[in-house]
């Protein structure tokens, strides 16, 4: 099945299932309603979310297990793709519980647990951060300290310190960073398209060549663009955090089973990634939870505050986006690591042109009354 068809497929079966999933939503009243911080003036459907996921999930059990079953992440004379197995039961996990949560409004503390444990399923399915690469030469191994664990049919199961502790930290960072941006229409699912478009295109690249990791990366492109004809704004349909969590969680596993490109990822969702720091480091500063505390200090309510208006600021930060991830597919390591202190600095200077916009209209506005 070609590329095209994966996306094809993932796209048509996004958008019908959003629209039933909307239905449904308006039937049985499982709406977001507007509060102080929100964006929307009227309750919108809030379970979108699971399109996103039932359409990566069915149009991958479709491609690998059914019309192409030799397209594999591990040697095909595995008896089982683990590799796999872990994506889908992970993703399932994630995309599930936020379901949840999304109909029950899950407490802080047990969100994180399940955030944790599925992290853990990826990392006992053997996808993690080996290595780190240096940019004046070399790799630094992170697999040096093992810890052993338990021994199963006589084979002793570890714990790699660094590379299990950094993957851990790496896709729980993820999960959350996109359910940061997931503040204004459009945002999380057109970064994530962008994202995933990004390494499809260096999964295939003569470099790289891993037509397993670009299926995946361009079924979930599919996935994602599919959902934002219905979430582009005036959105119809929200994704809830089961669809943020888990373009999170897989936006997060990708550059990890893409050989690690970590520098690639960081380029590419750059803007959210920086953003959510600087926001967890505020509201740490302020005292509050850096994961739940409600606020609009994100850089997409930094545009609104500043005029723009949903369209123009979701286009905004799509075209930076899109500008950083053809720096990451043209670039060497080290460049990619100057392009990333650019970024950096650039999301600094953003802030305060947009404050200075945003304080003139303010204060335009007091003159006015």
């Amino acid at each position: 099945m070609s590329y095209f068809l994966s996306f094809l497929s993932a796209f048509a079966l996004s958008v019908i299932l959003t629209a039933i999933l909307r239905k449904i939503g308006i039937r049985f009243n499982l709406v977001s309603k507007p509060r102080e911080r929100d964006i929307h003036k009227k309750p919108v459907p809030r379970i979108g979310g699971l399109a996103i996921f039932l359409s990566f999930f069915l149009t991958t059990l479709a491609v690998f297990f059914v019309i192409q079953p030799s397209l594999t992440f591990q040697p095909i004379s595995e008896r089982y793709d683990f590799h796999m197995y872990g994506i889908l039961v992970g993703g399932a996990l994630i995309s599930l519980f936020m379901f949840v949560d999304d109909l029950r409004n899950l407490k802080a503390p047990v969100k994180l647990f399940i955030q944790i444990l599925v992290a853990l399923v990826v990392i006992a399915s053997g996808i993690g951060i080996d290595t780190l690469t240096n940019p004046f030469g070399g790799n630094l191994d992170l697999n040096s300290v093992y810890i052993p664990l338990f021994q199963l049919n006589g084979i002793v199961y570890h714990f790699s310190l660094w590379s299990d502790l950094l993957t851990l930290i790496w896709l729980v960072g993820m999960m959350n960073v996109l359910n940061f941006i997931d503040g204004i229409d459009g945002l999380a699912s057109g970064q994530s398209a962008i994202a995933s478009l990004v390494i499809f295109l260096l999964s295939i690249s003569a470099v790289v060549s891993q037509p397993a990791t670009a299926t995946l990366s361009i079924i979930l492109a599919g996935s994602s663009l599919g959902f934002l004809v219905w979430n582009f704004p005036p959105a119809k349909i929200f994704m809830g955090d089961s669809g943020s969590m888990f373009l999170g969680f897989m936006l997060g596993v990708l550059p990890l089973i893409s050989g690690g490109k970590l520098a690639t990822a960081f380029l590419v969702l750059g803007f959210p990634i920086v953003d959510g720091v600087f926001v967890a480091i505020s509201r740490l500063f302020r005292g509050k939870n850096p994961l739940t505390t409600p606020d609009k200090t994100h850089l997409h309510h930094r545009f609104l505050e500043a005029g723009f208006s949903q369209k123009e600021a979701i286009i905004s930060l799509y075209l930076i986006a899109l500008a950083f991830g053809w720096v990451a597919l043209r670039s060497t390591t080290l460049n990619k690591i100057l392009a990333s202190i650019a970024l950096v600095v650039l999301l600094l200077v953003l802030i305060l042109v947009l404050n200075i916009f945003s304080n003139k209209k303010r204060k335009n506005s007091i003159i006015k009354a």
